[in-house]
């Protein structure tokens, strides 16, 4: 019954839709926008309106009353004598008198409790721990099966053990069931005031499974084109080493070779940030004694990523003959130890996809003059970054080595 309900209630706005704006009237509404998609729909169900001065105003947080009201419109209709609730709210609320009604009738589907005493308060912003709350009471309202094992997603919210308690399980149920999604970095935020955009997602997710997304995909918004992150988040490495969609460099060329994949990028080049920020763990731990160089490789980068070390040398006094130069190559984590470098050439660290050779960063200790066979007084470090080298001080940074200086830096890269 409940979803012959919500079948008809789809059917009847649906002929209304002609009515209702869409996202393309909104002023403030880019159609390459994330949210594009989910405001056309809401706006057809006519969920949500926008304002009479033709904006949508995605950014705008969205309050409990307002929330409530709207999912208790797309789950059982708009209001009437047929459906009125049965029940009323024993808080006394001061909610306003057009909001009273869905407050009831939220208390007779199920979707407020007494303990939810967050909506006892009256006008303010819906945090997004609340409206997982409603949300995954609503699909028990609709008669979806639950999913009895959501262990897996406590591993994919990289912000999960500070969570509410009382969040925790309707969080993980509505990520289990494709409704929700967080943010680019692997974050629910489950304090966050939630927007008329984010409310807009979650609500046609709620009612259209066809929209719901894949628990283990992500989309990712590139110019207002989606592409899908299928990598799982490695939760097993310290938190500023994880790898998000974020960390993720996308060209024209790749986008375009996921389009011809089906939305899947199988190329992920790391943004220079990211990758200098692996590199720089590898710089820090190489010593070199004039014969033997000792470095540590951590087991931090995603599946999608490889290493790429190189050590150029000779084992022999005499370096004039490059036919005679040696090299090792890394693309293991590990702990090396290399012995008999009588005159080292170069060291290159760098991390690449593990399809292809592309970098976005690379970090260099160079100890032969360019384009020539003599050799520095003192091996140099250098950053693809900045056009300038630096002597090589063992144990330092990227970040020691800039802190002081004060001359042109090409690319920007921080973490």
């Amino acid at each position: 019954m409940k979803k012959r309900i919500l079948a008809t209630f789809l059917s009847a706005v649906t002929l209304i839709s002609c009515s209702s704006a869409l996202a393309a009237d909104y002023s403030d509404v880019n159609q390459s926008a994330w949210y594009a998609s989910y405001v056309n729909k809401i706006s057809e169900l006519n969920a949500f309106s926008g304002y009479e001065d033709g904006t949508f105003r995605p950014d705008n947080q969205i309050t409990q009353e307002e929330f409530i009201k709207t999912v208790v419109c797309l789950i059982c209709g708009e209001l009437n004598e047929s459906n009125a609730p049965t029940v009323k709210n024993t808080w006394n609320s001061k909610w306003s008198s057009w909001a009273v009604p869905y407050l009831d009738k939220a208390f007779e589907l199920g979707l407020i409790t007494e303990q939810d005493t967050m909506f006892k308060l009256v006008g303010i912003p819906c945090n997004r721990g609340e409206m997982a709350k409603v949300i995954t009471r609503a699909v028990e309202y609709l008669k979806e099966d639950s999913v009895a094992d959501t262990s897996t997603y406590i591993t994919k919210l990289k912000d999960y053990s500070r969570m509410k308690e009382e969040y925790k399980p309707y969080v993980l149920q509505a990520y289990a069931k494709g409704i929700l999604s967080g943010y680019d970095d692997g974050t629910f935020r489950d304090d966050g005031l939630l927007t008329r955009a984010e409310a807009s997602s979650v609500l046609v997710r709620l009612i259209d499974k066809n929209e719901r997304i894949n628990s283990d995909e992500t989309l990712y918004d590139y110019f207002g084109r989606k592409v899908t992150w299928t990598e799982p988040l490695r939760t097993d490495v310290p938190e500023q080493y994880q790898v998000s969609m974020s960390d993720i460099s996308i060209s024209q060329a790749i986008y375009d070779e996921a389009v011809v994949n089906g939305g899947n990028i199988s190329t992920k080049t790391l943004s220079r940030s990211k990758a200098m920020m692996f590199e720089d763990l590898v710089l820090q731990s190489i010593k070199y004694d004039g014969d033997t160089i000792t470095l540590t490789v951590p087991d931090y980068l995603p599946e999608s990523q490889r290493w790429a070390i190189e050590i150029a040398y000779w084992d022999i006094d005499k370096d004039y003959d490059f036919t005679m130069m040696k090299s090792y190559y890394i693309d293991k984590s590990g702990t090396y130890e290399f012995n008999d470098i009588k005159v080292l050439e170069q060291i290159s660290i760098k991390v690449l996809p593990l399809n292809s050779n592309s970098f976005t960063s690379g970090i260099f200790i160079d100890n032969g003059a360019n384009l020539s066979l003599e050799r520095l007084d003192k091996p140099e470090v250098s950053f693809n970054n900045i056009r300038t080298n630096f002597e090589w001080v063992q144990g330092q940074g990227y970040k020691d080595y800039i802190k002081d200086f004060d001359g042109e830096i090409r690319y920007t890269v921080e973490w």
